[in-house]
């Protein structure tokens, strides 16, 4: 049984407590921006692995006070991307090989049951599928926008929203929860290989085919299309490594 709350507007408790409830969501929101702000940095190397940043020179430059700025820091080291090292400062972590690799396994596995979902459930007459294809095609038009100047960062960026649109298809919200977890190391990586690569046309063409077997309900093609897709840019990994050693850690670390 639930219990409504209604809160008296002329009764100075309930003006406070509405007050902090709306404190507390505006502050959360606020922390999750700032998260997103520095998780961006970090995965387009704007924030170099092993480059120490400073809580309050973040504040200062996003003209916020500590505290959510704190809240992301502490959110991001629990992810493994900052490392909070007392009295000196938070240092961005050096990529992990082993992590990318545990990364790109489980993101491989629970993307397949994304992708596979969303052929199966694509039927063109319902409304709300019509409205993912207009998404999906918007998504990829970007995309080609992005390739033709060669910006990098904004073909990551719509990279990123292709595959989250089809988790979003899937409706699976704690397999898209765990594969967005994940797959920030994973991206690390990815972004110096469309750097390095700039294979911008391939991956483009690659999302259109994953468009047109989703479209045709071919679940099993989908799923084999999407392993070729992410199995082409692992292939890269071990060059990037090489080229990159310096932002990779080693025993030493």
């Amino acid at each position: 049984m639930y219990t409504s709350i209604i809160f008296d507007l002329n009764n100075p408790d309930d003006k406070e407590m509405m007050s902090m409830n709306k404190f507390t969501v505006q502050r959360k929101t606020l922390a999750y921006e700032v998260y997103k702000h520095l998780y961006k940095k970090i995965i387009t190397l704007d924030y170099k692995p092993g480059q120490m940043i400073y809580e309050n020179t973040i504040a200062e430059e996003l003209g916020l006070s500590r505290t959510p700025v704190r809240e992301a820091i502490h959110l991001l080291a629990s992810e493994e991307f900052l490392q909070i090292i007392p009295q000196k400062g938070i240092r961005v972590k050096y990529i992990s090989k082993k992590k990318v690799q545990e990364a790109f396994q489980v993101r491989k596995s629970l993307e397949a049951v994304a992708f596979r979902e969303a052929a199966v459930m694509w039927d063109e007459s319902d409304l709300q599928v019509n409205k993912y294809s207009a998404e999906l095609n918007h998504i990829l038009d970007q995309q080609r926008a992005a390739a033709q100047k060669q910006e990098v960062i904004s073909f990551y960026e719509y990279d990123e929203k292709f595959h989250d649109k089809i988790l979003e298809i899937c409706g699976n919200q704690t397999l898209a929860a765990i594969v967005r977890q994940v797959r920030g190391h994973v991206n690390r990586v990815s972004y110096l290989d469309f750097f390095e690569s700039r294979e911008m046309g391939r991956v483009i063409r690659d999302h259109e085919e994953l468009i047109a077997l989703i479209q045709k309900n071919d679940a099993d093609g989908v799923v084999r299309r999407l392993n070729q897709h992410l199995d082409t840019a692992s292939n890269h990994y071990g060059n990037i490594i090489k080229k990159y050693a310096d932002y990779f850690e080693s025993q030493s670390q």
